[in-house]
């Protein structure tokens, strides 16, 4: 058998990202921002924890989990934690 600990692939004031090979699984503190950017491929999200406000282009909803969200390469998108939140990324 063997065990091993997960990577924390970034770890700032808004919570942890660990690395677990092809997805995100991520942590964040209440009231804290993610995204805010555009990104050059398509990504998946999984809002398996918590209530978000979520911007893409020109459209804000709030949703709570759990819900998945996909969003296409090259559109803006900003999340809001209105809650500690857990998203897992692809």
């Amino acid at each position: 058998m063997k065990i091993d600990k997960i990577k924390i692939t970034k770890k700032d004031d808004r919570g942890i990202i660990y690395d677990c090979d092809k997805v995100g699984y991520i942590f964040r503190n209440k009231g804290t921002i993610s995204a805010n950017h555009i990104h050059e491929e398509a990504e998946t999200l999984y809002l398996v924890q918590g209530e978000i406000e979520l911007t893409i282009e020109n459209e804000t909803e709030t949703a709570k989990a759990p819900i998945k969200v996909h969003i296409e390469k090259n559109i803006y998108h900003k999340l809001i934690a209105l809650t500690d939140i857990v998203i897992i990324r692809d």
